[in-house]
Parts: structure tokens; C-alpha cells; sequence
């Protein structure tokens, strides 16, 4: 009797374990392979050159003990009543006296469609999130996945962690990288209007808030030979102005290093202006009968921004 049991468990054993490996094959037919977004091959390529000391990705700022907020120095915050042109994203406005910085905010989670060149057309993708730091978004094509499906699905990639300690890349601009990182390193608090899931949307609105929020302390010439020996003031922001009087760039200069993003490349640190102005100075940029509206498009001014220490609470 004792014998039959025995050969019945084992059955069962099987069973069970058959029944397991089938389920994880479903599993890995229904779900989709989820990858990393915002990864980018150029940057494998950037590392190669020589001007670029190294690739810190998102570096937390600040010790993330703050004195103040940029909220506290707005009038209001609120929705607009238009979205982004193509992503359909949410537009706020950040008012104060009579100005005005729009702003549009990336969601925790979003749909999107990739042209995917082996089946030929349109494929549906899923964008999340993590809910842990540093809050890494991952990537899945999910077409043919009931909704049921997809929730589970972003569930589980809101609890995935990154596979780095550090978010290499998101959405983030240059300019609101820049003053991200200003704002932090004093301990301001700039969300919500500033985030790594928010970007202006207006160019001609940025100047009010330089003036307004920052101390505009000097102005040099965009071009390398001038500005090499310039001892610029530490926690400072760099901005590169073209000839239309708008901010095209900017760079945090922090500790001796000038830290700059592009797009949606990781932030890479410098230890000189030099291949920055290369790629946006008038005067330094390699660019071949290029005309006279192209070239105001490129910078024609640095100007120097400095926190302005009258208008919040610091640490004494």
C-alpha cells in the first residue's frame, strides 16, 4: 500500500511539474519581452571620445533635504486647456505676475506606436514607469494583449528595478536639466514645474523665467578663444542665446565641471566648454555654408545665471 501511495505522489509530482512548465511557457508566449527605454546607441559611441570625461547619467543633485520651493514663489499653477501637437500630453501653466512658463508632463505610464521594420507596420507599446528609485522606464509591445492582461503587465513593470543605480536617460531637455540641478543643489524643491518627466513648451517663455528666478551676472562671447580662461561662478548656469534673443542651450557648471544633456542621451560631464560650444557656439561649430539664418539660429551669447539668493529661503 504503502508502495502504490508512493508511486501515486510521484504521478502527481510530475504532474504538477508538467503543469508548471507549461504555464511558464504560456506565460512567456502571452507577455512580451519588456526592455529599457530612452537607451540610445550613440552613447556606447560618445564614451569613445576623448572630450567627454565621463557619463554620471541623472546625478542626484542636492541631498534631497529641501529649504524652499519654486512653488512658493508662483501665483498659481494650472492646466491648460491644449495639449502637446503629436504626444497628446498634458500642458501646465506656471504663472506669476504677468508671465507665464508652459510646461508639458510625460505621465508615470503612456501608449505609444514603434513602426517595426520585420512585421512591416505599426506595433502598439506600453511605457511604465518604476516605482523604484532611480525610477527607470521600461518598454513592451503589447499588441494582441487583452486590457486584463495589459494591467497585470503594468503592474508588474511599475515593481521592476532598474538594472543600473543610476537613470541614464529620460526625456528631460538640456535647459530644464540645467536648472533641475541648480534648483536641487540649493535645496529648492522645482517640482512639479520642473521634474525629469517635464519639459517647457515654449522657448520665448524661458527668458522671464531666467530674469525672474535666476541673477543674470555676466555675458561673454559664444566662442571658445574668449571664454576659455573664465573663471565662471560655482552652481551656475550657462545659457546659450542665438541671434533671435532665445535660450537654445544651457549647462550646469557645478565643482569645475560642466554638466550637459542632449536630448534624450544620458548627461555627460565636461572639464571644458570646449566640445559644447562645437556643437551649439556660431563660432566654434564645424558647419559648412551655412546661412545667415542658420547661423543666428546657433549661439551668439553665454549668458551667466546665478541663483538669486533674494528671493528664497537657503540654508544659513
Amino acid at each position: 500500500m504503502n508502495k502504490l501511495l508512493r508511486k501515486q505522489a510521484v504521478r502527481a509530482m510530475n504532474c504538477l511539474f508538467l503543469i508548471l512548465s507549461c504555464g511558464n511557457c504560456l506565460a512567456q508566449e502571452t507577455f512580451p519581452e519588456i526592455k529599457v527605454s530612452y537607451t540610445n546607441e550613440l552613447q556606447e559611441g560618445i564614451l569613445k571620445k576623448k572630450d567627454w570625461i565621463l557619463s554620471p547619467g541623472m546625478v542626484p543633485f542636492g541631498n534631497g533635504n529641501y529649504t524652499d520651493s519654486l512653488v512658493n514663489h508662483l501665483d498659481t499653477i494650472q492646466q491648460a486647456s491644449w495639449l502637446t501637437p503629436q504626444d497628446d500630453y498634458p500642458i501646465f501653466l506656471a504663472i506669476w505676475g504677468n508671465d507665464t512658463l508652459s510646461y508639458a508632463m510625460l505621465p508615470d505610464t503612456r501608449f505609444y506606436h514603434r513602426y517595426d521594420d520585420k512585421q512591416k507596420r505599426k506595433v502598439r507599446v506600453l511605457e511604465v514607469e518604476s516605482a523604484i528609485p532611480p525610477y527607470t522606464r521600461f518598454i513592451a509591445d503589447v499588441d494582441g494583449l487583452t486590457e486584463r492582461e495589459i494591467s497585470a503587465l503594468t503592474d508588474s513593470m511599475r515593481r521592476m528595478k532598474s538594472p543600473r543605480d543610476t537613470l541614464m536617460n529620460c526625456t528631460q531637455t538640456c535647459i530644464f536639466y540645467a536648472l533641475d540641478a541648480l534648483f536641487r543643489t540649493h535645496g529648492i524643491c522645482p517640482d512639479p514645474v520642473i521634474t525629469r518627466n517635464t519639459n517647457f513648451s515654449k522657448t520665448e517663455e524661458l527668458n522671464a523665467f531666467f530674469e525672474h528666478f535666476l541673477e543674470h551676472v555676466a555675458d561673454y562671447p559664444c566662442h571658445y578663444k574668449k571664454v576659455k580662461d573664465v573663471a565662471f561662478p560655482d552652481n551656475s548656469i550657462i545659457a546659450f542665446v542665438n541671434g533671435y534673443n532665445l535660450i537654445t542651450h544651457a549647462v550646469f557648471y557645478h565643482n569645475g565641471l560642466f554638466y550637459s544633456k542632449n536630448g534624450i542621451i544620458s548627461p555627460f560631464a565636461y572639464s571644458t566648454l570646449y566640445p559644447i560650444l562645437k556643437g551649439y557656439g556660431s563660432k566654434d561649430t564645424p558647419v559648412k555654408e551655412l546661412s545667415k539664418t542658420g547661423k543666428l539660429m546657433l549661439g551668439q551669447t553665454l549668458k551667466v545665471y546665478t541663483l538669486n539668493r533674494d528671493l528664497y529661503r537657503l540654508r544659513q
